[in-house]
């Protein structure tokens, strides 16, 4: 259940989420239970956690920095989860893939917080932001030059949960003497492609959102049937915790599922590039975030090997490692990967190799040589290690 167990201890660090717990425990928790299997079960999951202080300015002590606590099972959690539909296929023993896991966990909470909002709080009109509805289209916007677009937005019902970590993506989709027409989705996580051989972090991540993607077809343009559309993808809006999903598992005609291994470098303190952001949405700044966590992700399928995360402690200064019942503080450098070490991990000689190419056991590390050599027959072993980063999480300064 390490896929479970790296969640749920990155979320309960993730101070936004642990303050929304904290509030609904105090104000409704109790009363709603029977509709809120998940918020109850991560409520109580918190409470095993023991606050050192709720002073962020007051200096803790060095004996509540040691104390890392016990391990223990939250039965309950799983029990909660057995019974929902949305997690049928999860059953225990049967490793499966983190972000999954995470994704199915935020939009349960999302809808659980919705329910209780509809019994706490009376409805409110949905603001239009100042665009204009057109009779079918969707929405007129007057964008650079006067230029309109037409522009469609997938509504969702806000939550905490969309609030603390929900943003919006505008795709734009242009034909050569059309208008354009302007898609804005919702996304949680920030999915990021990192297959490409120019991205070597997550800032060309991010830059590699925007390239345009040529698409071809008959979009009954007055310039013909041959001209090509052009899709675009940016940033819209950014959430206060601001997940992004490091894409490392792509489908292989020959060979199945196959795990992309190599290095992406990921700073402590992330700058969003303007190129990422839409145009209609660049802040006069670069927005700022700080490290919070990394899930990792060590074997050679999502289905398959082993997750562990890396946290921030509220005090943003110390770093915990949780690998199951393992618990130690580890160095922020021990955490961050810099673009300049990148070269030391990575081997770009026609295609990314590190790690063992068999299974957990010897993606583990456990049959390795000292001259990083395999001991068995058919298997091969490259790269410092085969622990690569999955999902990241970074706060908004």
């Amino acid at each position: 259940m390490c896929f479970m167990n790296a969640i749920l201890q990155m979320l309960v660090f993730c101070g936004p989420f642990y303050y929304f717990l904290d509030r609904v425990s105090a104000a409704s928790a109790k009363s709603f239970k029977d509709d809120t299997p998940l918020i109850e079960t991560m409520i109580l999951f918190m409470r095993e956690f023991r606050v050192i202080t709720k002073d962020s300015k007051s200096k803790i002590k060095s004996d509540d920095l040691e104390a890392l606590g016990e391990p223990f099972a939250p039965e309950y959690f799983y029990e909660a989860i057995r019974k929902l539909k949305r997690f049928s296929h999860m059953r225990r023993g049967h490793q499966q893939d983190a972000e999954e896991f995470l994704g199915f966990l935020l939009d349960g909470l999302h809808e659980e917080a919705v329910e209780i909002m509809k019994k706490v709080e009376p409805r409110v009109a949905p603001k239009t932001n100042g665009v204009l509805k057109s009779e079918e289209a969707g929405w007129l916007e007057v964008g650079h030059k006067q230029k309109t677009t037409t522009t469609r937005t997938t509504e969702i019902t806000e939550s905490p949960i969309t609030k603390i970590f929900g943003g919006t993506l505008r795709s734009v989709f242009s034909v050569p003497g059309l208008t354009k027409s302007v898609t804005k989705e919702p996304y949680t996580p920030l999915q990021l492609d990192i297959q490409a051989p120019e991205v070597k972090s997550v800032v060309d991540a991010l830059k590699h959102l925007t390239f345009p993607e040529k698409i071809h077809g008959d979009f009954k343009s007055p310039k013909g049937p041959g001209v090509a559309a052009t899709k675009q993808v940016f940033i819209e809006t950014l959430p206060p915790v601001l997940i992004l999903h490091l894409k490392r598992f792509q489908y292989d005609n020959k060979g199945g599922t196959q795990k992309i291994w190599k290095k992406i470098a990921y700073p402590l303190e992330l700058e969003i590039p303007r190129e990422a952001m839409s145009s209609a949405a660049k802040p006069p700044a670069p927005p700022k975030y700080r490290l919070i966590g990394v899930v990792y992700h060590h074997g050679s399928s999502a289905q398959g090997g082993h997750y562990t995360v890396d946290v921030l402690r509220q005090d943003a200064k110390t770093w915990i490692r949780f690998d199951d019942t393992t618990i130690q503080r580890v160095a922020s450098k021990d955490v961050a990967i810099d673009v300049k070490d990148i070269g030391k991990y990575n081997d770009f000689d026609g295609e990314e190799q590190e790690g063992w190419v068999n299974n957990w056991e010897q993606v583990n590390g456990s049959g390795s040589s000292g001259n990083g050599q395999s001991k068995g027959e058919g298997k091969r072993y490259v790269g410092k290690d085969s622990k690569v980063a999955y999902i990241l999480f970074y706060q908004r300064i």
